[in-house]
């Protein structure tokens, strides 16, 4: 089903014939900020497509979340879908009775960390004020369908006006549409949860068996008195657990990971009142590596070797009277720029050594959640501990049997759950098997595993390699399944300073197209 986006005022307007096409699969944070960029900046007119199966394009996975307690890890000056503009979200929130309907959002000097529904709405309403954009002309428009699968083809002017010798890719949906465009974007971020192998097949429908915990109601429906495993201590279950004790659970709630790791508190940072003129995050992310130490970590020869640097960085700034989180963030800002500079060997050893202590200084905690929990967990309710989960298997009175053993392999024991939820993490190449879309281009050989062993190939311009090793031009992938290449394109921040950075490559591309095809279409014309 096409439609215009909902709640766009007044009726689909059409693309001129000679727009240039764009098809987007995938609508979340990656592909709205995608549209919205290309049509803000776009001199032709652009038609585009947006492939994605729910009612709502934007939100996607991560901000589709109605519950109050889930809010975003960083201030609103960071969550603009267009980067240039660091302060669009904010006004939008003030503009919308946010903070007037969530006072708990503000800090005390004025920073907010607002829900993720709010943000999602957020996402939603820009991509709706853009369906339409009179400065080119351009259109977005939402197919509410499944993409099944995706090839390319040489086209000619019946197919697509444009020139013969250029090459076009098809997107087909479940129904059977085929989407003809000269750029094809993959924007499908993370897939789904999945239950971890160590799951018995059979407990995938047990009443205490919590798969996804992202879907509305996951948790909810879980007795107060239940006792309660997280598997994973990330931010996922610190939203899960500051759910739980919002409702009121009384019964004790165990959060597990290998590492024991949690996510760490923002910095001293946050104590700058956020309407102080500073450089924007665009500027920042986009600039050159200022820090020397950075720079020597780049080309460091092991991942270790890179961590040791880091660690004399934070005693420095620590000696000067600061906290960890300056010498971090020096490394966080550029780590696309560091991250390339890796043999793929390096880069498996740091995701399997490494990620686990990187991830938890990079992806901070909501200062709101992070004090509820942390209270919790001083009373006794909330318990965090390191331990490997072996396996889940159901016992015979509809309890939770999960086998665990401490840091290192041993001491196993087996220890009763009423209930388990499932909060191990996102992986954007882990649903290639269940996405008959990806599965096809990797079948082609269009797209093909990145080196490092998580998402896919992309050159620099965020060109998908296929497997002759060639950048294509009219096929891009964007955010999380090009963390392989970038190393850390999962935030909202980075995602959009992503897209704002290969725009000039994407819009030359497209307005080639369309000249093109405005050049064959008066070709026609005078014939």
């Amino acid at each position: 089903m096409t439609a215009a986006l909902p709640g766009a005022a007044g009726a689909m307007t059409a693309a001129p014939p000679d727009a240039a096409r764009v098809t987007i699969v995938g609508g979340g944070f990656a592909g709205a900020s995608a549209a919205v960029q290309l049509v803000r900046r776009s001199a032709v007119p652009l038609a585009i497509t947006i492939v994605e199966p729910r009612a709502r394009v934007g939100p996607g996975l991560a901000y589709s979340t109605r519950d109050p307690d889930h809010r975003l890890n960083a201030p609103t000056g960071t969550h603009s879908i267009d980067p240039e503009d660091a302060g669009h979200f904010t006004r939008w929130c003030e503009a919308n009775g946010v903070f007037e309907r969530d006072p708990q959002a503000l800090l005390p000097n004025g920073a907010a960390f607002v829900r993720r529904r709010d943000f999602g709405d957020y996402v939603e309403a820009t991509l709706r004020a853009h369906a339409t954009w009179p400065a080119s002309g351009s259109t977005i428009e939402h197919v509410r369908e499944r993409a099944v699968g995706a090839w390319s083809e040489r086209c000619d002017d019946r197919t697509t006006g444009s020139l013969s010798d250029r090459e076009a890719f098809v997107t087909l949906t479940e129904s059977g549409r085929e989407l003809r465009s000269q750029l094809l974007i993959v924007a499908t971020g993370n897939p789904a949860p999945r239950l971890p192998t160590f799951f018995a097949p059979a407990l995938l429908d047990h009443p205490g068996v919590v798969a996804d915990p992202l879907q509305s109601g996951g948790v909810s429906r879980l007795d107060k008195d239940a006792r309660v495993l997280v598997i994973g201590s990330g931010l996922t279950a610190l939203d899960i657990v500051s759910t739980l004790l919002r409702r009121g659970h009384r019964g004790a709630i165990e959060v597990v990971s290998r590492r024991g790791l949690r996510p760490r508190g923002h910095g001293p940072a946050l104590e700058v009142p956020p309407d102080v003129a500073r450089e924007r995050p665009l500027d920042r992310i986009l600039g050159p590596v200022a820090a020397p130490w950075v720079v020597d970590a780049a080309h460091a020869p092991t991942a270790l070797d890179a961590l040791r640097r880091m660690r004399s960085r934070v005693r420095e700034v620590q000696v000067q009277g600061q906290t960890w989180h300056a010498a971090f963030d020096e490394l966080r800002e550029c780590v696309w720029q560091v991250w390339p500079h890796w043999p793929a060997a390096e880069k498996r050893r740091f995701l399997h050594t490494l990620r686990a202590w990187y991830d938890v200084h990079r992806f901070r905690t909501p200062p709101q959640n992070d004090a509820m929990v942390r209270r919790a967990e001083a009373a006794g309710r909330v318990a965090f501990r390191a331990a490997r989960v072996r396996s889940i298997e159901a016992a015979a009175d509809g309890a939770l049997a999960v086998r665990l053993a401490a840091p290192g392999g041993h001491d196993e024991r087996v220890e009763r759950f009423d209930a388990v939820v499932n909060c191990s993490g996102l992986d954007a190449g882990a649903g290639v098997a269940s996405n008959p879309f990806l599965a096809a281009l990797v079948e082609q050989g269009r797209l093909q595993p990145d080196p490092s062993g998580m998402g896919f190939a992309v050159d620099a311009q965020c060109r998908a390699i296929d497997a002759h090793g060639r950048a294509q031009a009219g096929l891009r992938v964007i955010g999380p399944p090009t963390a392989g290449t970038f190393g850390d394109p999962v935030a909202v921040v980075f995602i959009a300073t992503q897209i704002r950075r290969v725009l000039p490559d994407l819009l030359a591309g497209l307005s080639s197209t369309a000249r093109s095809a405005d050049a064959a279409g008066r070709a026609r014309a005078a014939g």
